[in-house]
């Protein structure tokens, strides 16, 4: 493959304009807005993103959240295309070779989608990757996350942080010498002002709590979810709270489909449980972009793995609820560093002392709170971004070679 980059390299030495193809399956976890509207800004580069099918619950959810997907970067006035070609009889694919790219992002190394938009993308053109997470956890020998087929043919891996860079070098074939140490893109807009109102009006001023939990309900191997002991708890809880708390349920894009499998739950009682949040007057439902919900909240409440760095950037109050007695074991030294930071719950009573606790006014926020942030966040948005230090690498690397 590092022939291969050559070859590739070679081929556009001379262009004026390249071509970049995001791959996007599901845009809940689109993680690079910055550095896609950074190259919309940029003459040399022309992006398009591509909408490819999500292949593993049935062909009626892979079209509804293409579908989906596809709307939710029309409504942005982003250049969009659906890999889905249907005439109506029969589902075709687009081919990539006909959008002539020149550089193609990936957006999720798992094999979710298909070969096409997978192996035979990195296996074929320039690519590159930003992790669709904050990589804060340590799990499974890493294999999933640092060392598939695809994190050695990738051209280029850009890193959230030098931790995440070690452990290419500890874990992946090829090593780290694909890898460069950027900051996360994604945690840009948490910076960024907000324009629109996305929680649910009330008529009187409320706390406004998030509670996101992860997809991993009934695994043992990532053992994070808590969502099967606490769902009706929090159902009791947002009752009990109506007049001081708004609430807002943002679970893991996978939690549903997990949920649909699940043998006490099943697809009709899970649609209930997503419409209470959504109808219940002081709830409401999310499951796209999560930047402006983030910014005008009060405090997190999850057992994400990606959240648990990524909401630190905003310095408010977040409790992390823990599953497993050693949780600890299931993160790696960035990832633990956030969770020294901030409060974590082992039990529902705990839960409870925290809302109490912000509904009296309490804070919370730790001194290691903010230390993480001075010493692992601010050095990547000190006179740059994550989003900039990309592209610049990128345009360096491609003008360098004419």
């Amino acid at each position: 493959m590092r022939v291969k980059h050559q070859e590739l390299l070679t081929e556009i030495k001379n262009k004026d304009k390249i071509k970049v193809v995001f791959l996007v399956i599901q845009h809940s976890v689109w993680k690079v807005d910055s550095v896609f509207k950074r190259m919309q800004n940029d003459p040399f580069f022309d992006p398009v993103i591509l909408i490819c099918p999500y292949i593993s619950n049935g062909e009626e959810n892979m079209i509804h959240d293409l579908n989906a997907a596809y709307n939710f970067f029309k409504t942005k006035n982003y250049p969009v295309v659906s890999s889905l070609i249907n005439n109506g009889t029969s589902l075709n694919w687009l081919k990539l070779k006909e959008l002539q790219p020149d550089l193609i992002f990936f957006t999720n190394p798992h094999k979710l989608t298909r070969p096409e938009y997978h192996s035979e993308a990195y296996l074929n053109y320039l690519t590159c990757y930003v992790p669709y997470h904050h990589e804060v956890v340590s799990c499974s020998r890493n294999l999933d996350q640092y060392n598939q087929v695809i994190h050695n043919g990738l051209w280029r891996i850009f890193a959230p942080h030098q931790c995440s860079k070690d452990a290419y070098n500890k874990y992946c074939t090829s090593k780290d010498g694909n890898v460069l140490v950027t900051g996360y893109p994604s945690c840009e807009d948490l910076y960024n002002k907000t324009i629109v109102d996305v929680w649910k009006y009330q008529e009187k001023t409320k706390l406004k709590i998030i509670w996101a939990p992860h997809h991993t309900i009934d695994n043992d191997r990532i053992p994070y979810s808590n969502f099967l002991q606490y769902a009706d708890l929090f159902t009791d809880l947002i009752k009990k709270t109506k007049d001081h708390v708004q609430w807002v349920f943002k679970p893991h894009p996978m939690l549903k489909y997990n949920l649909y499998s699940h043998s006490d739950w099943g697809e009709n009682r899970t649609e209930q449980y997503y419409n209470f949040w959504h109808e219940n007057e002081n709830t409401q439902l999310e499951e796209g972009e999560y930047a402006p919900l983030f910014q005008q909240s009060d405090a997190l409440i999850h057992d994400s793995g990606s959240f648990l760095a990524e909401y630190l950037y905003l310095k408010k109050p977040v409790l992390f609820t823990a599953r497993t007695e050693n949780y600890k074991d299931y993160y790696n030294d960035f990832g633990l560093c956030a969770l020294s930071s901030i409060k974590v719950a082992k039990e529902w009573e705990e839960v409870l002392q925290f809302v109490n606790a912000l509904i009296d006014g309490e804070n919370g926020i730790t001194r290691e709170h903010y230390h993480f942030i001075e010493k692992n966040i601010e050095p990547f948005f000190n006179g740059t971004t994550p989003s900039k230090l990309i592209v610049d690498s990128i345009k360096h690397e491609l003008k360098s070679e004419k």
